[in-house]
């Protein structure tokens, strides 16, 4: 069996993949005993993943025990992607977010799946989270990205053209001046914060 420290590296990065991808919902309780006995580890260092999560805000501990993902009613909703938004706003007004004079972005494909598009937009701000020249900002923003993945895999049920939307962003991301970037990415939370309420609901629907 894998050393400990090992151990619990692998619970946490297999148990983090799941939440962002969608395994657990949001209220859901993530039970030790089964997570541990899916991922090859015991339950120890299976808990000692989960707590790095309850430190990132991607588990909290749950009543009597064990685990929950946290719900995502449409108020912490709102909340989350206002933090987004301040966050990447101030990537982009330190100016230091493009060290090497461009950020590294992989084009959307051709008719790409809901899935596809929320993967492509979290490695967008990723990107700029890793050439972010301050490394504060840029742990923000990766955690409240990740965060936000399981709500962007059920963005498409509310929102239109996500493709062309997202495009559009990663064209003023590359191309465009540090205005022409605001106005894109303000554009990009303004949507959702329009439509925060309807975003919650979706999360709940099966």
């Amino acid at each position: 069996m894998a050393p400990e420290p090992v151990a619990a590296e692998r619970a946490h990065q297999l148990l983090r993949k799941d939440i962002m991808h969608g395994r657990f919902a949001p209220g859901s309780t993530v039970v030790e005993r089964i997570a541990a006995s899916e991922y090859g580890v015991s339950v120890s260092p299976l808990r000692d993943g989960a707590q790095r999560l309850v430190g990132e805000g991607m588990l909290e501990i749950a009543g009597g025990g064990g685990y929950r993902v946290p719900s995502m009613p449409e108020e912490a909703l709102r909340d989350l992607y206002a933090w987004h938004s301040h966050l990447i706003r101030l990537v982009v007004k330190s100016g230091s977010q493009t060290r090497d004079g461009s950020l590294e972005i992989s084009p959307l494909p051709p008719a790409a799946s809901d899935a596809g598009i929320a993967e492509a937009a979290t490695a967008l701000f990723h990107a700029y989270a890793r050439s972010a020249g301050n490394q504060e900002f840029a742990r923000a923003l990766r955690g409240a990205n990740d965060r936000l993945h399981p709500v962007r895999l059920r963005e498409g049920r509310v929102l239109t053209n996500l493709a062309g939307e997202l495009n559009a962003v990663m064209m003023a991301t590359l191309h465009g001046s540090g205005p022409d970037r605001f106005e894109a990415l303000w554009a990009y939370h303004r949507r959702r914060l329009r439509r925060v309420g309807r975003i919650a609901a979706a999360l709940l629907m099966p």
